[in-house]
């Protein structure tokens, strides 16, 4: 295993004096500028390999890059750790389209509710109510993958965020990124959608009134857009990039269509009934 120098990014991001880890207000909004960028580059190489299954990704002994079964996800490893759901439930083929593989997603929310067994549901009108919301959102999550239903995908980690990605002190530039146990080959959504770790939370430390957090996030968002777009320019400039990979316009577009919380809510079964 190789040892790589540097420190934590969200380290020099966070506000020390909170409980939860959570971006500090008072942080220079050149540092912001300098970490948002590097963030930028890890997803703009990220999303260029391109695969033609959804799944989990593994390296055949020719050298090339296959999809043998069905992704293991950040939210499959929860169900199974704390909510009792067994783990042969779960499918073990790949995907060959994005609409099965929402449609998954969706199921995986109905098993939430039913073999989770502690504080799952308050009475009998709270459980109707919460099996509804599941129908309700099967229904929505069958008409978000039509024009890259087919792929091809991108690859993707459920766990990329300032945490795991290492910086060296004096510039904030990427000297390694870890903890890729949750990457596998996702739908193009997944991709075009604005970053949950903006403020460093995760979803499930956010404001239950949801246009509260929105208050503290868009401010962020906006100033991440403009380092991404800012990156994909330079990029772009010295042919690492071609214009058809740039993901800003996307990204700025998923919180208006909506796109940025259902893809969410798919990946996280511990916030979906908030």
């Amino acid at each position: 295993m190789s040892f790589i120098e540097g420190n934590t990014l969200s380290g020099y991001l966070r506000d020390s004096s909170q409980e939860i880890t959570t971006l500090s207000s008072s942080i220079p909004l050149s540092i912001l500028r300098r970490a948002y960028f590097s963030m930028a580059e890890v997803l703009l190489e990220l999303s260029k390999p391109e695969f033609p299954y959804i799944g989990a990704i593994r390296q055949d002994e020719s050298g090339v890059w296959t999809i043998p079964k069905r992704p293991l996800t950040f939210n499959m490893n929860r169900l199974a750790q704390f909510s009792n759901i067994p783990y042969s439930i779960f499918r073990q083929q790949y995907f060959s389209n994005a609409a099965d593989y929402f449609e998954e997603l969706a199921q995986q929310h109905f098993y939430h509710l039913e073999f989770q067994r502690n504080d799952a549901i308050l009475n009998e009108a709270d459980c109707r109510k919460k099996y509804i919301a599941r129908c309700l959102f099967r229904k929505l999550s069958r008409e978000i993958s039509r024009e890259h239903c087919n792929g091809p995908f991108r690859l993707y980690c459920d766990d990329l965020r300032p945490d795991n990605v290492l910086v060296d002190a004096s510039k904030l530039l990427v000297t390694g990124v870890v903890d890729w146990e949750f990457t596998y080959a996702a739908p193009v959504e997944f991709t075009y959608v604005a970053l949950w770790w903006l403020l460093l939370e995760r979803p499930e430390d956010w404001e239950p009134d949801l246009e509260q957090f929105l208050v503290r996030f868009m401010p962020r968002f906006r100033t991440f857009l403009a380092v991404l777009q800012d990156c994909e320019a330079r990029k772009i400039k010295d042919g690492s990039l071609l214009h058809s990979q740039r993901l800003s316009i996307a990204i700025e577009n998923s919180l208006e269509t909506g796109l940025f919380w259902i893809c969410l809510a798919s990946r996280h079964s511990s916030m979906f009934d908030e």
